[in-house]
């Protein structure tokens, strides 16, 4: 006769579903530092709409800046773009198969998870010199947009507004990452949601 089948834990489904979006982000992330290595960087339409000459050669100069430092940290930003893009597309695997009530999944999940988290601390305190140019150029084009819109008075306690959120995204963004993998691997570890797994497979169809 088969066992009567476990009812998933709420919890448990949202740290699959979390899983889920984790494993998704992270494959974007990789195949985008992929494709930014892959195919050569286009700076043709640099600055086209900028009006003002020295604002415009600012940008230009700046991205030009940030294709250098990309190109100097290819050793390390290659390899934790790979491995970011493995362990999304793994993590959003098992995910699968862990909804699907497959334990071994559940345990493999809950490393692939940790590693992931791992891979993204890394890639922020090891690249954190192409982070610094991608801001600059925000930078650059933030100063360059606002030339007609905001009045000189306030342009340059606007612009040192907007630098200190975009330099506070970067760890904020880790935390928020950090935060959601320990909830994850909380809801995969607790008793009920192992006891769901082993249920599910101790579970027998009835011949």
């Amino acid at each position: 006769m088969a066992a009567p089948q476990r009812k998933r834990p709420w919890f448990l489904v949202l740290a699959l579903f979390g899983a889920l979006a984790l494993g998704t982000a992270g494959a974007f992330q990789g195949w985008a530092t992929f494709v930014t290595y892959h195919d050569p960087v286009d700076t043709s339409g640099v600055g086209r709409d900028i009006a003002d000459e020295a604002e415009r050669a600012a940008v230009v100069s700046r991205v030009q800046a940030y294709i250098e430092t990309l190109d100097a940290a290819k050793s390390r930003a290659w390899p934790l773009g790979v491995a970011t893009l493995l362990l999304g597309s793994a993590v959003f695997l098992f995910a699968v198969r862990a909804l699907g009530g497959n334990g071994a999944a559940r345990a493999a999940l809950v490393q692939l998870v940790v590693a992931q988290a791992g891979a993204n601390a890394a890639s922020y305190w090891l690249l954190r010199d192409v982070f610094e140019a991608d801001l600059r150029v925000h930078e650059a084009e933030d100063a360059a947009e606002s030339h007609d819109r905001v009045p000189e008075r306030d342009r340059a306690e606007i612009l040192r507004a907007a630098a200190k959120m975009r330099r506070a995204g970067y760890p904020i963004a880790i935390a928020l990452d950090t935060l959601s993998s320990t909830l994850i691997v909380f809801g995969l570890t607790r008793r009920r949601s192992r006891e769901f797994f082993d249920a599910a497979g101790k579970a027998v169809p009835e011949r």
